[in-house]
């Protein structure tokens, strides 16, 4: 039979290794299971005249290569964890590799050949992480000439001549699985060929895999950027943001007479707009005010007559407060963010969902939004800093408090990508 002072003595020890257990609990959830907020994560961001990664919360620079305003900057996709392969950036004619943690920064050049000079051209990459697209300029003709160069080998694999080293070039998404991909295509804007006396430029699209090249007749005005939709059809903006059809030049997005065309989301699928409307239970006799509003409408291209949807609005009268700025879509398509009456709003297309994200915002972007890598939340940077710098950190996250930093710095910052943790 168990005394009274036996069963004291085990009840101790039970609650002496109940305690033990719950401290060595805490002590690993501390360590292994840091809050969210704690994993921010990183940046790879451009300051000081150079580009660094940045801790997130503590705000620790690594030095990556140097770059001044003056030099495009280009992260590869898998700086944003879009692919599996390293984070390279290319500035200017430089490529780094982009490893956090470590002091050796792996650097190579562009390979510019006899006879040819680099110019700063416009500068892409493709949808695989690898092969990065730029110009060269021939001593000789003054001709730009396109190069596709393989960052992993080395190694330049397609040239063009006579390109317009302004426009980027553009890539279908199936290039993901490699320049062989049966539907891997480059889309590239071609100047008129002066010795057999053309005048219109072209728009070419190139397959790799076969050496098939499509070729369309262009106007001689001003284009600003290349895309390609889902469907494989080559789109070009003029002005900005305005994409047309290179096979038949229509445009290539649904919005009703009086609206204004806010932004297409990068497979062309879906198009965001802004049109006013009155609300419905409106007195007739009631002066605009509040029944006005300004309508952030979202509509499918993929459809003839498509269905236009409300997904934000708010009165045209108060619409200018605070901070506004372009959507800005995910890089799968699937969201996007944007700035009204000092809020920044988000979207899902597959939830069908409107939330803001954060509040109370004035002043000026600095430099546009970045998603994370999981897409979860938002990094930008606006001009509410202190003192002498103008710059200020933000990172928006629904499951979070918002993350504010002060960046003191009084040559510019720029955010260039998020980077996978």
């Amino acid at each position: 039979m168990t005394s009274l002072v036996d069963f004291l003595m085990t009840s101790q020890w039970k609650g002496v290794l109940f305690w033990v257990s719950a401290i060595v609990i805490i002590i690993l959830a501390t360590v292994f299971y840091q809050p969210a907020a704690a994993k921010t994560g990183s940046l790879l961001v451009w300051t000081r005249d150079r580009v660094y990664i940045m801790d997130i919360d503590t705000l620790n620079l690594e030095r990556v290569g140097p770059a001044t305003a003056q030099e495009t900057i280009t992260p590869s996709p898998g700086c944003s964890e879009q692919t599996t392969v390293p984070c390279w950036v290319v500035v200017s004619d430089r490529i780094y590799k982009v490893d956090i943690g470590t002091d050796q920064i792996e650097q190579t050049r562009l390979p510019v050949d006899d006879g040819y000079r680099w110019i700063n051209s416009a500068v892409s990459w493709s949808p695989d992480g690898l092969h990065i697209a730029y110009s060269v300029q021939n001593n000789e003709s003054s001709e730009a000439e396109l190069r596709i160069y393989d960052a992993s080998s080395r190694q330049v694999k397609i040239k063009a001549a006579n390109v317009d080293p302004a426009v980027a070039v553009a890539w279908t998404s199936d290039c993901a699985a490699g320049l062989e991909a049966s539907n891997c295509e480059i889309g590239y804007k071609q100047l008129p060929n002066r010795g057999e006396q053309e005048v219109f430029p072209w728009l070419v699209g190139f397959n790799p895999a076969t050496e098939s090249v499509q070729k369309w007749a262009l106007s001689p005005e001003e284009i600003f950027e290349l895309n390609w939709t889902a469907q494989n059809t080559l789109l070009y903006s003029r002005p900005k943001r305005f994409f047309r059809s290179s096979e038949d030049h229509t445009e290539a997005y649904h919005i009703p007479p009086g609206s204004q065309l806010a932004n297409m989301s990068p497979d062309g699928r879906y198009t965001v707009y802004y049109q006013p409307f009155k609300l419905k239970d409106c007195p007739p006799d009631d002066p605009e005010g509040d029944c006005v509003q300004l309508g952030v409408w979202l509509t499918s291209n993929e459809e003839i007559d498509p269905e236009k949807k409300l997904i934000y609005n708010t009165a045209l009268s108060v619409q200018n407060e605070g901070l506004n700025f372009i959507p800005i879509w995910s890089l799968n398509g699937d969201e996007f963010v944007f700035f009204l009456e000092g809020k920044l709003i988000y979207y899902n297309l597959l939830e069908e969902e409107t939330t803001i994200w954060y509040r109370s915002i004035n002043g000026k972007l600095r430099s546009i939004p970045v998603f994370s890598p999981n897409e979860e939340a938002v990094a930008f940077v606006d001009d509410q800093g202190q003192g002498y710098s103008e710059y200020r950190l933000v990172i928006a996250n629904p499951k979070l408090q918002p993350v504010e930093h002060i960046i003191e710095t009084d040559s510019g910052f720029k955010i260039l990508a998020w980077l996978p943790n």
